[in-house]
């Protein structure tokens, strides 16, 4: 698409500019995953785990907005090649927690690396400091909406 091209209106809406950085960013971040044999959820998933110890499929899903049974897929998808260990949770067996192995350890750290590329590739017309700001804007954005006026 040439931005150019897109009537003044839309180029002005903060909106558009992040739809449009949100598909690049998806396609970029899809072709890396591809080429790893895993879905773009890995990563968050694995970086969740890895982070906060291990996590039911449900906590999963909640962190991530995921509905159970694409949770559970996945789940399943990175027992299946070793990634992560599935069992029951102590504390409640009708839960499976996911603990990260060894080798999911490695594709986190191969991900990782992937997604450094992705940024340094979408963010290359901004300078440092200009990235460091735009994520703290895109943050920003994202976080909680603040509550009402009067509010608590």
């Amino acid at each position: 698409m040439d931005i150019g091209e897109v009537p003044a209106r839309l180029r002005s809406l903060p909106s558009f500019a992040i739809t449009l950085t949100a598909a690049r960013a998806s396609q970029l971040v899809g072709e890396r995953v591809s080429a790893l044999g895993v879905s773009k959820a890995t990563y968050g998933m694995l970086a969740a785990i890895e982070e906060f110890g291990p996590l039911s499929q449900a906590d999963l899903g909640r962190r991530f907005g995921m509905d159970r049974k694409s949770i559970s897929d996945e789940a399943v998808r990175l027992d299946h090649a070793g990634f992560v260990r599935r069992g029951p949770d102590p504390a409640d067996p009708r839960r499976n927690l996911l603990e990260i192995t060894a080798a999911g350890r490695a594709l986190l750290a191969q991900l990782e690396s992937s997604f450094t590329d992705v940024q340094d590739q979408l963010l290359v017309a901004l300078s440092p400091e200009e990235r460091t700001e735009l994520a703290r804007l895109l943050q920003l954005i994202a976080g909680p909406a603040p509550a009402p006026s009067g509010q608590t």
